[in-house]
């Protein structure tokens, strides 16, 4: 097996980042869903216990994949942060007027 050029392993890595960035926007996406789900319950936007079971998946995994679970850590912990903003976003909260 031939052995990619760097330039090849470069374009092989911003096609992991599209990827990537389109994950999130999915994440993000799915945060509105979420968030009228939790309308028509009449629950709370802040759900600490699911933040700790979605923070406890991604470590779990991190760990079986051989990750640095402390840097795993922090990105859950940005895109937890980012479903929060754009569920309390929809609740007409921090808005410019």
């Amino acid at each position: 097996m031939a052995r990619m050029s760097l330039e090849d392993l470069r374009a092989e890595v911003q096609k992991v980042d599209r990827d990537i960035i389109a994950l999130i926007y999915e994440r993000v996406r799915l945060a509105e869903d979420i968030f009228e789900a939790k309308r028509a319950l009449g629950v709370g936007i802040e759900d600490k216990n699911q933040e700790k079971l979605v923070m406890k998946r991604a470590l779990d995994m991190a760990t079986e994949l051989g990750l640095d679970a402390g840097a795993v850590k922090e990105i859950f912990a940005i895109l937890i942060r980012m479903s929060l903003e754009k569920q309390h976003e929809l609740l007409g909260e921090n808005n410019l007027p």
